[in-house]
């Protein structure tokens, strides 16, 4: 029940707009592939603010029960329609039970709180049908009625668009030197020039997620075979721009990023800021936010000009959450790369934070969220809780501790975690030790960011 007294279905969406991209993958193969690791993010959903909720997952949340009662939080139900067509709001539709279990949460005022993890156009379709079907009043506190709006602010371009428009190109906390590119030929010559000049680049798809197609140019022979991999490549639509920017890399550069909600009758506000932790270069780990990032030289410039920004969606009619992903060298100057019209990858480590801690866990706890990978598939929760019974600790029980989270993946062979620590070197520490002793149990070299 949310704070207006409305019953609460937050739809985990978080792989819809995956199944597009993994459709130009070569063969089922590589379609179950690019999609395989990403279905753990829905239990996310789980840690949404408000707790006592329905959750709606592409596949049901592993060892949800056993999740609830060790972190105190009330048993939420949590349900997924059958089967699934790449599409999990006409797949609601078309299960008549969890149809008619929507209409049970609606209760007796018939109105629920819909919060998706991303505003797609298949949404509307949804509420309109569902509304009328169930004869039901649904909110969407979280969805901006433009969708095209939404579904620009999500692109590449439309993000650089965004910055030039305000000018904050040049600004200490701007974008990437590059271009938006009308084709592969113009993004050749792109990635040519800046190579040329001494600068290696990334080559990005505009409507790229999860790091999917990215490609980091650093060499003549790679520039030289970029027209072919780009043909060659299914990320790559002829008919969709292609985002050639420097790549800013080496020593103490590191990756910010910050996430807005942008409400009615309200300004934005900033609900956090964290570090992405990388593994290889375009392979994200997890990520952690702390009080001791506001110390950081570029911390103030990339909030004030994300915080431009966040004016401008609002006026543009933006509604809800969105984060910013960038890269910042040691001189506090800042790049922004992407913009994430939707909950983001943190989202949830706020609202873990404002659960567990309170309003005010930002100025005392470092909270972050880190993966490990090379399990062997389908591994138990009893195996990992058992590799890892010294770190284990629910935020209720201590001031630091592991919690086992996202077990969705297990199947997969990655286990996801939140850690909560005192400090940022704790977090390090911590993600450490996990790391060490999953090697009991680990069936491929281990692949994890140490501090």
């Amino acid at each position: 029940m949310s704070e207006h007294g409305t019953p609460t279905v937050c739809v985990a969406n978080a792989v819809d707009t995956l199944w597009a991209l993994a459709g130009r993958a070569a063969g089922p193969a590589g379609r179950r592939a690019a999609l395989a690791e990403a279905f753990a993010q829905q239990d996310q959903a789980l840690f949404w603010r408000p707790t006592d909720k329905l959750i709606i997952t592409e596949v049901p949340i592993a060892e949800l029960a056993w999740q609830c009662d060790f972190l105190g939080l009330p048993q939420v139900s949590n349900l997924s329609p059958r089967p699934l067509t790449g599409n999990l709001f006409r797949d609601i539709l078309a299960d008549e039970p969890l149809m008619r279990a929507l209409l049970d949460h609606a209760g007796e005022r018939r109105r629920i709180r819909l919060i998706p993890h991303t505003t797609t156009a298949e949404l509307w379709d949804f509420a309109e049908a569902a509304s009328a079907r169930l004869s039901i009043d649904i909110e969407l506190p979280e969805s901006s009625p433009d969708q095209r709006l939404r579904d620009l602010a999500d692109t590449k371009s439309g993000l650089r668009s965004l910055v030039e428009g305000r000018g904050l190109a040049r600004a200490k906390a701007g974008i990437a030197e590059g271009a938006v590119c009308a084709g592969i030929a113009e993004a050749v010559e792109v990635a040519g020039r800046m190579l040329a000049e001494g600068r290696p680049c990334i080559v990005k798809p505009d409507r790229g997620e999860a790091s999917v197609g990215l490609l980091i140019v650093r060499t003549a022979a790679q520039a030289a075979e970029l027209p072919t991999v780009l043909r060659r490549s299914p990320y790559f639509a002829r008919d969709e721009p292609i985002v050639v920017e420097e790549w800013v890399h080496g020593e103490g550069v590191v990756f910010p990023s910050v996430e807005f909600v942008v409400e009615a009758g309200r300004e934005p506000y900033l609900t956090h800021v964290c570090h992405m932790l990388f593994g290889e270069p375009t392979q994200v780990l997890g990520n952690v936010t702390s009080a001791e990032l506001r110390l950081e030289p570029w911390y103030g410039g990339f909030v004030a000009s994300a915080s431009v920004l966040a004016a401008q969606l609002r006026d543009q009619g933006y509604r809800g959450h969105f984060g910013i992903d960038a890269v910042a060298r040691p001189d506090g100057t800042l790049a922004m790369l992407d913009l994430n019209a939707r909950r983001t990858g943190s989202t949830h480590l706020h609202d873990f934070g404002l659960e567990f801690f309170g309003a005010d866990y930002q100025s005392r706890m470092t909270i972050g969220h880190y993966d490990y990978y090379g399990l062997p598939p389908g591994v138990s929760l009893r195996a990992v809780l058992g590799a890892l019974d010294e770190v284990v600790c629910a935020p209720r029980d201590g001031t630091e501790g592991f919690v086992p989270c996202e077990l969705t993946g297990l199947a997969t062979g990655r286990l996801s975690s939140i850690i909560f620590a005192p400090t940022l070197r704790r977090f390090h520490e911590l993600a450490a030790r996990a790391g060490h002793l999953l090697q009991s149990i680990r069936s491929t070299p281990e692949r994890v960011l140490l501090p």
